[in-house]
């Protein structure tokens, strides 16, 4: 199982507590953001049980951490969705390297066709579906400066209903 935890920092904390969550047990990636919250951290476990231990014991001790926020990963399976499909692109956060974290929130019942759509785009190299706040999440794998273009394109996400 897969959830993605939104952190708030204390002033000054940020890169802080990016370092103290390399390495430990469970944490996959973790990365600041710009936005309401401070640090995106990808966390695996084997149930919701473990991902809520993992938050407890290993994100919400750290030194500079305020408030976490948790956000469950749904099976794409759930929805009818082949995860491992042809063209499917990996869960966000797999990857190494400069990103942005597109969160989306789609209509009653059209997060299915949401997903395929973005799954379409090759510039979304990663896609999840959340249960929380947003119902999706869209990894576009270039720093903010040339990502924004892609993402404020509205032509492109109007291809798949989104606008």
């Amino acid at each position: 199982m897969d959830a993605f935890v939104y952190l708030r920092t204390g002033p000054g904390k940020i890169e802080d507590v990016v370092i103290a969550l390399r390495g430990r047990h469970g944490i996959r990636h973790s990365v600041a953001v710009v936005g309401q919250w401070d640090v995106m951290v990808a966390v695996e476990a084997a149930d919701f049980e473990s991902i809520a231990r993992t938050v407890l014991r290993r994100i919400q001790s750290i030194d500079g951490v305020s408030q976490t926020y948790t956000a469950p990963v749904v099976p794409l399976d759930v929805l009818g969705i082949y995860a491992g499909g042809p063209g499917m692109p990996s869960a966000p956060m797999h990857r190494v390297g400069p990103a942005c974290y597109v969160h989306i929130k789609a209509a009653a019942g059209a997060v299915p066709g949401v997903v395929q759509g973005l799954a379409k785009l090759e510039e979304v190299s990663g896609l999840a579906v959340m249960a929380g706040d947003y119902d999706v999440l869209a990894e576009v794998p270039l720093p903010w400066e040339q990502a924004a273009p892609v993402v404020l394109r509205a032509e492109r996400f109007s291809e798949i209903g989104l606008v």
